[in-house]
């Protein structure tokens, strides 16, 4: 019936004298790049997010050691805790009491002004060659109806703080506690 051209059949197979195409085509090519690009992008963006949060995170840890550390020395001078009322270390002094270096140590009253101006030293990273915390501003409240002591610590986290998604209050760390 048919009668074979070996020409057409030649055609059908592929290009005009058999040649078959092998490999990618440059639009292949071009659109695999534009994906691999894409999901770069996006692992660099996760990299860089997680390097935030894992800044945030230890600010966060140092303004937990310096806020419990003046709760653990306002217990240890309990006494003289009123003394530490309204205390804010922006624009405290940083000087040590002269008891700081006598051989019979402070008495009760002077380890409060200790207390107060070495905890602005490591706040405000007075004397140390590390920065504990960026900006740091730290305060203590007492509410005598309820005999509860707040510490605060405050810091400036500059790489977040022109970011769309920062949390109110991110920047801060309170402890409250009683005597």
């Amino acid at each position: 019936m048919f009668k074979k051209n070996p020409q057409v059949f030649r055609l059908v197979k592929g290009r005009a004298g058999g040649q078959r195409e092998k490999g990618f085509t440059l639009i292949e090519i071009l659109v695999t790049l534009f994906i691999l690009a894409i999901g770069l992008l996006g692992l660099a963006s996760l990299l860089f997010e997680g390097m935030l949060n894992n800044q945030g995170a230890y600010l966060r840890t140092q303004a937990s050691i310096l806020a419990y550390d003046m709760a653990d020395r306002m217990r240890a001078n309990k006494d003289q805790a009123t003394a530490y009322d309204n205390f804010t270390t922006d624009g405290a002094s940083t000087a040590l009491p002269a008891c700081a270096s006598q051989a019979a140590g402070c008495s009760a009253a002077g380890l409060v002004d200790y207390d107060k101006a070495a905890w602005t030293r490591q706040i405000q990273n007075v004397g140390s060659n590390m920065t504990m915390i960026p900006g740091g501003i730290g305060t203590i409240s007492h509410d005598a109806a309820t005999n509860t002591y707040t510490i605060s610590v405050q810091w400036q986290e500059g790489s977040r703080s022109n970011a769309a998604g920062q949390i109110a209050g991110d920047n801060s760390y309170t402890v409250s506690f009683t005597l």
